[in-house]
Formats: C-alpha cells, sequence, structure tokens
C-alpha cells in the first residue's frame, strides 16, 4: 500500500509518501507565499524526483484540523481534487494527533497546541500507554488558562500555542510542564502518511464527497455575516 500524506494546517505545508510503513519521500516547507500557490508543485516536484508515479498512490490521507482555516482549506480541496481524479479513498487525521504521534518515547502526556488567536488555542490530550497513543481530551478550543482542568501530571507541551503561551504555562503547571525543541511544533507529513496506512488498514476511510474539516469554530466570515 502505498499512501500520500498532506498537512498545510499551520504555515507549513507538508507532502511524504509512504509505503508498507516505510518513508519514500518528505518535504515540509514554511511557504512565504500561499499554501494554493505552492502545495500542487511541491506533490508534483516530490513525485517527479523521487519516480513516483500518481497512479501509483493508492490512499490519500490529509490533516483535517484544527488549524488554519485556509491552510485545511487548501489540503482537502486538493485532497477531494486528486481522489475525485483517480478515485482513490482519502484518510483524514487530527492535526492534534499527528503532532502527539511525533513523541513517542516519552512517559509524560502530550498536549499538542495551536494558535487559534482571540487568546485561545486549538489542544487535545494523549498519552502512550503500550504503544499505543492513547486520546485522554477531545480536539478543543479554549483558553490556554483552563488546560489546568485538563492536566494533573507531568505534560510535554508541543505546538506554536505551547511557544506563544510558554510562560503561562509554566507558572500555571511550574515543574510539570516541559517543553521540546521546534521541530516537533510541526505535524510530520510522514506521520500523516504512516497514519493514513494505519486507517485504511482499519478499513476508516472516506470519499472525497465526505471528506470535511474540522474548523472547531466558526470563521471570522461566519462570525461577521452569520
Amino acid at each position: 500500500m502505498r499512501v500520500l500524506g498532506l498537512d498545510t494546517s499551520t504555515k507549513y505545508a507538508g507532502v511524504a509518501v509512504v509505503e508498507e510503513g516505510k518513508l519514500l519521500a518528505q518535504a515540509s516547507l514554511q511557504f512565504m507565499a500561499s499554501h494554493s500557490e505552492k502545495l500542487i508543485p511541491e506533490i508534483a516536484h516530490t513525485l517527479e524526483i523521487m519516480k513516483i508515479p500518481l497512479e501509483s498512490i493508492d490512499i490519500y490521507a490529509v490533516t483535517i484540523g484544527p488549524g488554519s482555516f485556509t491552510g485545511l482549506r487548501v489540503a482537502i480541496s486538493t485532497v477531494k481534487g486528486l481522489s475525485f481524479v483517480t478515485g482513490k479513498k482519502i484518510a483524514p487525521l487530527s492535526t492534534l494527533e499527528v503532532m502527539a504521534r511525533g513523541l513517542p518515547l516519552t512517559d509524560f502526556c502530550i498536549c499538542p497546541m495551536l494558535d487559534a488567536r482571540k487568546n485561545e488555542v486549538y489542544a487535545a490530550l494523549f498519552k502512550w500507554k503500550d504503544g499505543v497513543l492513547i486520546r485522554l481530551r477531545e480536539d478543543s478550543v479554549l483558553k490556554p488558562e483552563r488546560l489546568a482542568e485538563w492536566i494533573s501530571e507531568k505534560t510535554v507541551f508541543i505546538g506554536d500555542g505551547a511557544s506563544l503561551y510558554r510562560d503561562k504555562l509554566i507558572n500555571t503547571f511550574s515543574d510539570k510542564a516541559f517543553f521540546t525543541h521546534s521541530i516537533y511544533n510541526v505535524p510530520s507529513p510522514a506521520i500523516v502518511a504512516l497514519m493514513g496506512e494505519e486507517k485504511a488498514k482499519r478499513g476508516e476511510l472516506l470519499s472525497a464527497r465526505t471528506l470535511a474539516p474540522l474548523y472547531l469554530r466558526k470563521s471570522e466570515a461566519e462570525i461577521k455575516f452569520g
């Protein structure tokens, strides 16, 4: 099984191809231009340089949110288009769960956080148990201080929300708060593809018609125009 994974949920955009659990190709870039201008060329470049024909892709995997509204729309519309053209199914993935999967060797809880603006974050809570990542809290949008209602043990905070509210988290959780290198703040497209492969093997796939973003709250336009 060959899976193409895409992520544009943050200011970075990523493309990766995984086959039977092995990474074949990966590209992750911080785009100065919009994702819409660069994602498709980056997909084409990654497949071309690794000599991977598009028709050899069996499954598409994509982060559906939470994250940047504009970024999410770009990856989701792209993967919908690919799915319509090729007839291949799609594995939808939580951005926050993908981020948590990037820390497989910790005994601590993992709290991925993305800046949601308006003094709020997108956050969830996970913990590894016997080699399996267990979800403790669902993806939510909330004030950073409300994380105190979730967390009572040592926790690793990751994501741009963790960087933005680092001082507040330290003040709230003291020696229970841990932070990692900034490279772990970005969803890995390789993990997107790997998790997509896992979902495919469990039969947890969607068609292009049923794929939808996970925004968690209304966009500014929806709020303004009702």
